[in-house]
């Protein structure tokens, strides 16, 4: 009993000490929150901004860019924004912006700068797009006088809002402006002619004074053009124009969705060769250049035609010739003639190598016979070049309007069979094994990358001016109605595209296994 009552002390005595070193943890102090700060709405509200629109537009908040659409194609860019902000005051350049006060140009794009009292920030890129978001151009004539002639030039001017996506130093810009084109001056939409007073960039295209607003009235994919272009200039066709698409107000009224490209003209930003004088006239200087047009309508005073297959030529450049510039020009077109359907045709010292740029007549064949384009077998817009001291070239590419399926009184409306190939000198070069088999091993060098894509490049432009032909189909009510020269009326844009697509596709299928037999 005695021992029990002992152990019994000693196990208080030790529970005793425990007790007393227990250490108590404090609770872990709550964490501190992170500076920050952020843009959590803005709104462009009718009450501050009248006179300019009619109700309230929101914009958008994706990562650190924000983005507002003003529905009208006026050209106003400044405007009051409001808008909330997390833990953080905005500045534009230093200046505080004050949400439904404070009035910010937006023509190009603003930073918003979102600082904290502590000093943190964040920047966001503000992107003001007015109509559908694409370049507008806003051309005007004096006293608002209708265009109405291709030949007489009216005075005007051009204001260009380019809506952020191109750096333009000069926006407005004197002009004159006449109409053009030949059957499509005919139709209600039209086409013109622009001349500015001084050579200018435009939309991040190299500076020049003559201009080219194409309406494509007929093609209502509004991308043939386009597609030829972008594919020529992936492959290398010479001087292949670039061009943008843009929407018109013309006098203040809306004409629809345009596409700006440029005249093709002997110049360093277009086709660039010597720009021929009447001085030029040694033997090296008088070898070029010159710019001609194969075109069937033979209205233009300087003009010739071959002897063999009577293939009328127009002296594009240069525009005021001498009469030994002339001589020149027109002997080398019918040895160039003379060589092709000779019997040694083929000899690559006495033949048509010697006259012409073989490379260069394959990639513009390439490109017109995927398109399959009405005019370029023989009719019209078949540009040549002839460099100084050099050969005879094709180029540039023009005119596709009336290509890939888009006409109904030629076998040039279906997909399959040639056309270009069965035009009157290329159907003599098809004879030389040679050249056929440099088309061929051309076009399967670029048939995986540069072809593929044709069909992608298309549903990429055609999303780029999706709100563009959507407010072109609202004023030109045509897309259940065959214009000349459709094969048929689709009814809706997305069908069109679709069928420019299906059509392409059939025609690479088709080309690719005929080429492959050479």
């Amino acid at each position: 009993m005695k021992k029990h009552l002992i152990y019994l002390i000693l196990l208080i005595s030790i529970w005793s000490c425990k007790k007393d070193n227990i250490t108590v943890q404090e609770p872990e102090p709550e964490p501190r929150t992170k500076d920050s700060v952020s843009l959590i709405s803005v709104l462009f509200e009718a009450k501050y901004n009248a006179g300019k629109i009619t109700k309230d537009i929101s914009g958008i908040i994706s990562g650190d860019e924000i983005k507002v659409l003003i529905p009208d194609f006026a050209n106003n860019k400044k405007f009051v924004a409001s808008f909330i902000t997390h833990n953080a005051r905005i500045t534009v350049n230093d200046t505080i912006q004050i949400s439904g006060t404070t009035a910010t140009d937006f023509s190009k794009p603003v930073l918003y700068k979102l600082t904290s009292e502590k000093g943190t920030t964040k920047t966001y890129k503000f992107l003001l797009k007015n109509f559908t978001g694409i370049p507008i151009l806003h051309l005007s004539t004096e006293g608002g006088n209708d265009i109405v002639s291709k030949d007489v030039y009216l005075n005007g001017s051009l204001i260009v809002n380019t809506n952020t996506l191109y750096e333009q130093a000069k926006t407005t810009i004197p002009l004159q402006v006449k109409g053009r084109g030949n059957s499509t001056w005919g139709m209600e939409k039209k086409p013109y002619r622009l001349k500015f007073t001084d050579k200018t960039p435009m939309l991040g295209m190299p500076t020049a004074k003559n201009w080219v607003l194409l309406a494509n009235y007929s093609d209502k994919t509004l991308l043939r053009t386009s597609t030829a272009f972008e594919f020529g200039t992936k492959i290398g066709a010479d001087f292949t124009p670039q061009g943008r698409p843009v929407e018109l107000v013309l006098n203040g009224k809306y004409k629809g969705s345009y596409f700006l490209t440029s005249q093709v003209e002997v110049n360093e930003n277009r086709v660039n060769i010597p720009e021929l004088k009447k001085s030029n006239t040694s033997a090296e200087e008088i070898t070029g250049g010159y710019l001609l047009e194969q075109d069937e309508r033979r209205d233009e005073p300087n003009r010739f035609e071959t002897e063999k297959r009577k293939l009328p030529f127009t002296i594009k450049s240069p525009e005021d010739i001498t009469p030994a510039q002339f001589t020149y020009i027109k002997n080398y077109m019918q040895q160039t003639e003379d060589a092709i359907f000779s019997e040694d045709f083929a000899d690559p010292e006495k033949g048509y190598n010697k006259y012409i740029n073989t490379e260069s007549f394959i990639n513009w064949f390439i490109v017109q016979e995927i398109m399959k384009n009405q005019d370029a077998k023989v009719f019209s817009s078949i540009f040549y070049y002839k460099n100084r001291g050099g050969k005879l070239g094709l180029g540039p590419l023009w005119d596709f309007d009336l290509a890939a399926g888009n006409v109904d009184y030629s076998d040039a409306r279906y997909s399959t069979g040639w056309w270009i190939k069965d035009g009157p000198w290329f159907s003599r070069l098809f004879q030389d094994p040679n050249f056929s088999a440099k088309v061929k091993a051309r076009w399967n060098a670029l048939k995986n990358k540069e072809i593929k894509d044709i069909t992608a490049s298309i549903d990429q432009n055609a999303a780029y001016i999706n709100l563009s032909q959507r407010k072109n189909f609202e004023e030109w009510k045509i897309l259940d109605k065959k214009v000349w020269p459709n094969p048929v009326a689709y009814g809706t844009y997305s069908a069109e595209v679709a069928q420019l697509k299906t059509w392409l596709s059939a025609r690479i299928t088709w080309l690719d296994v005929e080429i492959n037999k050479f």
